[in-house]
C-alpha cells in the first residue's frame, strides 16, 4: 500500500471516528466514569472462559512441535537453517494466531447468545458498548498470552540451534531474537484488527456465520497486492467491486515482516508505524461500528 493510500485511509478513519463520537456521545458520556470497572470484568469473564477451551492449549502445543521439528534440518547450514528456523516459526505465530482469533472471536457474543448467558448480564448495570469493548479486551489477552507462548518458544529454539552450532566449522547461525520478536509484535497487532471485524461480525451474524466471514476476511486482507493488481486490469464493474475489497478488508499485509526478519534485511520502522497508525484508526472504527449494530440488536 502507497503512503498516499495509507494517509487517504487514515484521514477517513479520522473523519469517521470523530463523527461517531459525536453522534454516539449520549450514549458514553454519561456512563464514561463506570465504564473501565465494567469492561475489566467482561474481559476477566472472557479469559476465564477461554482457558477452558482446550483448542487453545492444542494449537499451542502443535506449534511447539512444528517448530522443534524444523530444527532437526541438520543437512542444512547453519544460515540456511537459521532461516527455516526463523521462516517456519514466524509462519506458524502467524497462521495459528489467525486461527485462534477466528476461533475465539466467532464466539464472543453468539456463544452467548446461544447460550442465553448474556441476558444475566446485560441485566446488571452493564452497557452494551462495555459489554462489547470488555469481549475485544477479553480476546486481546488472550491472543497475546498465546502469541508470547509461541514467540517465547521460537526464541527458545533458536537459541538451542546458535549454542549447539557455534563451535562448528562455519557456524554463522545468527537467530536474530530481536528482529522475530519484532515480527511476532506486529502479527500480533494484524490479529487484534481481525479481532476487531470478527467482533463486528459477530454482533449480526451466528457463529458459524461469523466464522465463515473471518475466513474470508482473513483472505481479502492477506492478498491486498493482488486485489490492487486485478483491479487495474478488470473490468470496470469488477474494477469498482475489487476496489471496494481492497480498501474495505484490513491491510494485514502492512503488518508481514516475516520475509525481511527471516532473510536478515533491514526493518522500516516507518513501516510498521503506518500499519500501526492505519490499524489503530481502522480497529477504533469497526469497534464503534460494532456498538452500534449490537446496541440495536434484539437479545
Amino acid at each position: 500500500m502507497t503512503p498516499q493510500v495509507s494517509r487517504l485511509i487514515a484521514v477517513a478513519a479520522a473523519a469517521l471516528i470523530v463523527a461517531i463520537i459525536v453522534l454516539t456521545r449520549k450514549a458514553w458520556t454519561s456512563t464514561l466514569g463506570h465504564s473501565g470497572p465494567s469492561i475489566w470484568r467482561i474481559a476477566k469473564m472472557t479469559v476465564s472462559e477461554a482457558r477452558r477451551m482446550r483448542v487453545l492449549q492444542g494449537v499451542v502445543l502443535l506449534v511447539v512441535l512444528i517448530m522443534a521439528s524444523v530444527s532437526f534440518f541438520s543437512f542444512l547450514s547453519p544460515r540456511e537453517q537459521s532461516r527455516m528456523v526463523i521462516s517456519s516459526g514466524l509462519t506458524s505465530i502467524a497462521a495459528f494466531g489467525m486461527l485462534l482469533a477466528i476461533f475465539v472471536g466467532a464466539f464472543l457474543i453468539p456463544h452467548e447468545i446461544e447460550k442465553r448467558t448474556i441476558y444475566a448480564i446485560l441485566s446488571k448495570p452493564v452497557r452494551r458498548f462495555e459489554f462489547v469493548l470488555g469481549k475485544y479486551v477479553g480476546a486481546l489477552i488472550i491472543l497475546a498470552v498465546m502469541v508470547a507462548i509461541m514467540t517465547a518458544m521460537l526464541c527458545l529454539v533458536l537459541a538451542i540451534q546458535d549454542h549447539i552450532v557455534v563451535d562448528l566449522p562455519d557456524s554463522k547461525f545468527d537467530p536474530n531474537l530481536g528482529g522475530v520478536v519484532f515480527a511476532a509484535a506486529m502479527s500480533f497487532c494484524s490479529l487484534a484488527v481481525v479481532t476487531g471485524v470478527i467482533l463486528l461480525v459477530s454482533t449480526v451474524a451466528s457463529t458459524v456465520m461469523t466464522v465463515i466471514s473471518a475466513v474470508v476476511i482473513w483472505v481479502l486482507g492477506s492478498l491486498q497486492s493482488q486485489l490492487h493488481d486485478m483491479a487495474a486490469n478488470a473490468a470496470p464493474v469488477a474494477k469498482v467491486i475489487l476496489l471496494a475489497l481492497y480498501f474495505v478488508a484490513p491491510k494485514l499485509q502492512d503488518f508481514d515482516f516475516r520475509m525481511e526478519v527471516s532473510n536478515y534485511l533491514p526493518l522500516s520502522a516507518h513501516g510498521a508505524v503506518d500499519a500501526v497508525g492505519v490499524g489503530i484508526l481502522y480497529t477504533a472504527v469497526v469497534l464503534a461500528l460494532a456498538t452500534i449494530f449490537f446496541n440495536d440488536r434484539q437479545v
